[in-house]
């Protein structure tokens, strides 16, 4: 009887040494700390202001409809897309769009639109009130191709802008550019993406301004 309960006491004992073995164990293994996901996103062109449209004298101002830009496939995502060789397109581990590309260029450019002094506003549909212009665009690539240590942002996209009234297409514009860069990361890729940006929201409100200030669009009963 005495010795049963020796022997329990030793399996007691080392239980716990074992069990304090084991969370010492556990202490000293190496901890990975999570990886940080780098959220980038496009900015307005807050920079742009053109001048007043004028009919009569007076300045006019004009609604706009913006369609949410479609994609092509692989850049509907808010995955930032590399290409290292020709038929290969990836996304940055650690990196991402803080939506879709398309999404942010949309909203960017209505921003920019908002501020000049020729729009009324700019709507996603024109159901509640006649638009003065529709705008569709269409991104084709927005992409950081790299070339041994080399490296460029290349983003193509296109735009229509239909009649309402009319139900025809007042013009077309496409944009095709790219920006050179010297180092291959995905901060360098977001600054050339935003010069990229900024000069195709450059080229889309000038054209905007242009037809709008045909004198076929032109109506002094929508005035400031």
């Amino acid at each position: 009887m005495h010795h049963s309960l020796i022997t329990r006491g030793r399996i007691g004992r080392m239980a716990g040494i074992g069990l304090l073995a084991a969370i010492t164990a556990s202490c000293s293994l190496p901890i990975t700390p999570p990886i940080v996901q780098n959220a980038y996103r496009l900015n307005p062109l807050g920079t742009l202001h053109t001048p007043a449209i004028e009919a009569h004298g007076k300045p006019m101002v004009f609604l706009i409809q913006m369609r949410s830009m479609l994609a092509d496939n692989g850049f509907n995502t808010s995955g930032m897309m590399y290409s290292s060789q020709a038929q290969q397109l990836r996304p940055y581990r650690d990196s991402r769009w803080l939506a879709p590309p398309a999404d942010l260029l949309t909203d960017a450019i209505t921003q920019t639109l908002i501020q000049q002094p020729w729009v009324q506003g700019v709507v996603s549909n024109s159901s509640g009130a006649p638009a003065a212009l529709s705008m569709s665009c269409h991104l084709s690539r927005l992409e950081h191709d790299i070339v041994d240590t080399t490296g460029h942002v290349r983003l193509v996209m296109n735009c229509l802008w239909l009649d309402s009234a009319a139900h025809s297409v007042r013009a077309s514009w496409h944009f095709d550019e790219s920006v050179a860069i010297d180092q291959n990361d995905a901060a360098h890729f977001a600054a050339a993406s935003q010069k990229l940006t900024d000069r195709a929201i450059t080229g889309i409100v000038q054209q905007t301004r242009q037809l709008l200030s045909q004198p076929a669009l032109v109506r002094p009963d929508i005035d400031g």
